[in-house]
């Protein structure tokens, strides 16, 4: 896990990063009204506005902040950040559009029209992955204060937060308008956009994988288990179950949220240190993500205590007696990373072979569906929705099965078949 690459350091933003844009852009507009005339210069000249607008007001505004080591320690700006899922979303992009266009032109379509398509695809995946999001994680918004805190929250996608089957929900809306309105083949291209699709998610995976989320369960072996650093989310959530603790929590939990009932305690853990036994009711609250980091990884040193209140008995636990590191969990992220990139390699070599064109995107649905409803089963990042144990991944996952079954066959009857494989 790597959450931030490297940081742009704030002195940056103070000053040099402006003026030195200033002097840059006006070496070329210079050149250009040099090289090409006044009327190419001046229609440089609003991307010169607009980029200088960015770097003195926008950027600074996205700068992180980092805990300090004064006595009492206080938040100072660290610069921009770098993160490892962004970088990750990026490079999806770019291989994913990549992959897309080398075929485009085998199949008679102009790759400018594929850049026009995926714009509007991309735009509607990533507003369809965080709704997706923020529908399922309500109840960390909810408490957001304003409408403009809220706003702010839902927009902040630094450290994650998109949910795939959001992105194909919203991809398939944006896309298919897009498609109808320029009178493109719809079911040709959706074809043609399967395999970056998948090959985007591979990418993505590792992303995830940087940043903490979408992790697996806990795993029993070791050789194949991940261990994730003090503060990251897999770290934080086996503390709020006591799982970090050496209580195994009781798997049905019919009391408020957080609060849990000790299904066994292990005898040489901190828990049974200090005074936790089985059977009792308990709650563990914690300090935020930047804390831990700056007391376990940094080592900055200042009092902070997770609280466990065990059956009225409040107990404080250092964080400094705390494990450096997370109970090993399954690599959930190189699993569904792997996985979807032997669907794109299928879906890539199926292709020529489509009997109708629609084929290999209700395969694509099909296949990742049945794969990402397997894959839940190693997740715990999610909990069982609508009274059972299956996760609201699980239950898109079956719909979107039935969805791609009944793809192929309303394909397979109304629409025309291929000729044989030429492409």
């Amino acid at each position: 896990m790597k959450q931030t690459l490297v940081y742009i350091p704030h002195f940056l933003f103070e000053g040099p990063l402006f003026w030195s844009w200033v002097v840059a852009g006006l070496a070329i507009l210079a050149f250009l009204c040099w090289r090409f005339g006044k009327k190419e210069a001046l229609s440089f000249l609003p991307v010169y506005v607009v980029i200088g607008l960015l770097i003195r007001f926008v950027l600074p505004a996205l700068e992180v902040t980092d805990i300090s080591a004064t006595d009492p320690p206080n938040e100072e700006p660290a610069g921009l950040a770098i993160r490892g899922y962004g970088l990750m979303m990026l490079l999806a992009l770019v291989a994913g559009l990549g992959l897309t266009m080398i075929r485009a032109k085998k199949i008679g379509i102009h790759p400018d029209r594929i850049l026009s398509f995926a714009f509007w695809l991309v735009i509607s995946g990533i507003v369809g992955a965080r709704l997706f999001y923020v529908i399922q994680k309500w109840d960390q918004f909810s408490d957001a204060g304003s409408l403009w805190q809220l706003l702010s929250a839902i927009a902040n996608m630094t450290q994650g937060g998109l949910v795939v089957y959001g992105s194909i929900i919203g991809g398939v809306i944006g896309g298919g308008l897009y498609l109808w309105r320029t009178g493109l083949p719809v079911f040709r291209v959706a074809d043609l956009s399967a395999p970056g699709m998948a090959l985007g998610l591979a990418i993505g995976r590792i992303g995830c994988l940087l940043n903490g989320c979408c992790y697996g369960g806990t795993c029993e072996v070791e050789q194949i288990a991940l261990h994730f650093p003090a503060g990251s989310p897999p770290y934080l959530r086996q503390l709020e179950t006591g799982e970090l603790l050496g209580i195994t929590p009781r798997p049905a939990n019919p009391q408020p949220a957080r609060q849990r009932t000790a299904q066994t305690v292990d005898a040489n853990s901190l828990a049974a240190r200090h005074g936790i036994a089985s059977g009792e009711s308990y709650r563990v609250d914690f300090p935020a993500d930047k804390v831990f980091r700056a007391i376990k990884v940094r080592q900055l040193n200042f009092d902070a205590n997770v609280l466990v209140d065990s059956d009225g008995k409040n107990i404080a636990i250092p964080i400094s007696e705390l494990p450096s590191v997370s109970i090993g969990v399954y690599p959930a992220q190189l699993i569904s990373a792997l996985n979807a990139a032997l669907l794109a390699a299928v879906l890539w070599f199926y292709f020529p072979f489509r009997l109708r064109d629609g084929h290999v995107f209700a395969l694509m649905l099909i296949l990742y569906a049945i794969t990402r409803f397997l894959l839940e089963f190693i997740r715990t990042d999610e909990l069982g929705v609508f009274g059972t144990p299956f996760t609201i991944s699980q239950w898109v996952s079956m719909l979107m099965m039935v969805v791609g079954f009944a793809m192929f066959a309303l394909l397979n009857r109304y629409s025309p078949a291929r000729p044989a494989a030429t492409e």
